[in-house]
């Protein structure tokens, strides 16, 4: 019995843990994800089905008068201050970070994380009521651009811990 476990675990550790790249997949096993995103309300909460719908659910929620200073605002500044209210309201209810068809609609544009998904959402919302196009191609490639560098940046940060160089012999 101990060998089996052994060999369980030898197989398990070093096949699948060590020195494997993590790559984020859109497609999930976890079976929690796969239900979400296909429910119209997540603990009843209406998902909207698309970016359109989640822009008339945005116009529902909000007044005429909360809306009039944010489009005088550059986008950049309105995901920034709105990101820890409007956008921890997209978060939490439309359930970014544990899947919805919505946050399933971002990943299959790329962006991955959820506070991209919100950034996304944001400028998204200002472009809407600022009745400017919303380019969301555009905007879905800039976020994964500037995610890409972000993670290059940290990668670069991180200190080497050890080298080790082989030596090569060649045949002649």
């Amino acid at each position: 019995m101990k060998w089996i476990l052994l060999i369980f675990f030898y197989f398990n550790f070093c096949h699948y843990g060590i020195g494997q790249e993590l790559k984020l997949n859109i497609e999930s096993k976890d079976s929690l994800y796969n239900a979400n995103i296909k429910k119209s309300k997540l603990y009843g909460v209406y998902i909207p089905r698309d970016i359109d719908d989640a822009m008339a659910k945005l116009m529902e929620l909000t007044t005429e008068e909360a809306r009039k200073p944010l489009i005088r605002m550059h986008e950049d500044t309105i995901a920034k201050k709105l990101h820890f209210g409007l956008g921890r309201w997209m978060e939490y209810n439309w359930n970014f970070a544990e899947g919805s068809r919505l946050s399933h609609l971002l990943r299959q544009k790329g962006i991955l994380y959820v506070d991209d998904m919100t950034y996304f959402m944001l400028v998204t919302f200002h472009r809407y009521i600022s009745k400017k196009p919303l380019d969301i191609d555009a905007l879905s490639a800039k976020i994964i651009d500037q995610r890409k560098k972000k993670i290059k940046l940290e990668e670069e940060k991180m200190p080497v811990i050890h080298r080790e160089s082989k030596k090569v012999i060649k045949n002649k």
